[in-house]
């Protein structure tokens, strides 16, 4: 099928399907400014069950799962005041898992950093779902997973934050989340990473345990009351037993006054700090790849503990969507 992309300059569509959230983006090739952009909570996990309601039938899986990506192309094509049909689509993160539309095997450590030797697979376009499609798979250590954080690796590298280093330094990644990864690369190949359940820990202590009554969300990490609980928490979650430095949250609002507000950044930092000691204390660069207010926080606990390697810090979408466009590339497809 004939690509109209040409009519309109070199664009591709960058999908985000993640276990709670889907989006999807407009790209324009050039100069990867984002044309239009769809977004929605129906994420692999309930697109999967919904699925599986349905009557979990392997021949409807395709079609069940791409409905989903159609009533998006729907609402960005409107937006965007032009026709999508042709236009590749690259996607990443759950939907090549064993709930997503295509399970794809993980790709074992270690791979390139540009990606040339990923897990991808790709469709053609046809008369029900007129666009070419890859899908990019995860990658896997000998007792971990990821999926996602593989693609904005290789856009970190595409805009050169990889090959920095030689074969023998190596540098390491850092990818804020529920499940945060610690990757490290050496040369340009992955060698190793690390998940951190650092999010879902913090969802659960700050919404379920005994500290849910210490801790408020709502207020950012710029006032100074605000600023000094999580530099505290950072401090005391490198250097302290996690388990019992989480129970000051509730002391330190019993016999300290904490305001909830400066618990909620209080339990953050002191997980973020558990996170980051073993990190912050080696010697190779660290680049941090992730979205605000997330970036910022991390940021922030590694200026707390002292990191003497440089530390780059880019955008979480821009590597995402930097990294789709080089396997697309790659692929022919663009």
């Amino acid at each position: 099928m004939k690509t109209r992309s040409s009519e309109f300059g070199r664009r591709f569509l960058s999908c985000d399907w993640g276990t709670s959230a889907f989006r999807l983006r407009l790209v324009e090739v050039e100069s990867l400014r984002v044309m239009a952009v769809s977004r929605g909570a129906q994420g692999i996990a309930t697109t999967f069950a919904d699925w599986k309601t349905a009557g979990g039938k392997p021949g409807d899986r395709w079609s069940h799962f791409s409905r989903v990506i159609e009533h998006h192309l729907a609402v960005m094509g409107a937006d965007a005041g032009a026709a999508l049909a042709g236009i590749p689509l690259v996607i990443s993160g759950m939907a090549s898992s064993s709930m997503g539309m295509r399970e794809l095997r993980y790709r074992e450590l270690p791979f390139a950093v540009d990606g040339s030797d990923l897990t991808v697979e790709r469709l053609v376009a046809r008369d029900d779902f007129p666009h070419p499609v890859v899908i990019i798979s995860g990658a896997r250590s000998s007792d971990d997973v990821m999926r996602g954080e593989e693609t904005q690796l290789i856009g970190a590298g595409a805009i050169g934050e990889v090959n920095r280093t030689g074969p023998a330094c190596g540098r390491f990644f850092v990818f804020p989340g529920t499940h945060s990864k610690h990757v490290e690369v050496r040369g340009a190949r992955v060698v190793a990473f690390q998940t951190y359940m650092t999010g879902e820990f913090f969802d659960l202590l700050s919404g379920k345990s005994v500290l849910a009554n210490s801790v408020a969300a709502g207020s950012d990490l710029s006032g100074p009351e605000n600023l000094a609980s999580f530099d505290a928490g950072v401090r005391a979650g490198a250097k302290g037993n996690l388990l019992h430095a989480a129970f000051r949250v509730r002391t330190r609002a019993l016999l300290e006054n904490a305001a909830p507000a400066e618990n909620y950044h209080y339990l953050s930092g002191l997980l973020i700090g558990a996170e980051l000691r073993e990190l912050a204390a080696q010697e190779a660069p660290i680049t941090l790849v992730g979205a605000d207010p997330l970036r910022a926080a991390y940021q922030r606990a590694f200026h707390v503990l002292g990191v003497r390697s440089p530390l780059a810090v880019h955008d979480a979408d821009d590597c995402l969507i930097a990294g789709q466009l080089m396997i697309a590339t790659r692929l022919g497809m663009l």
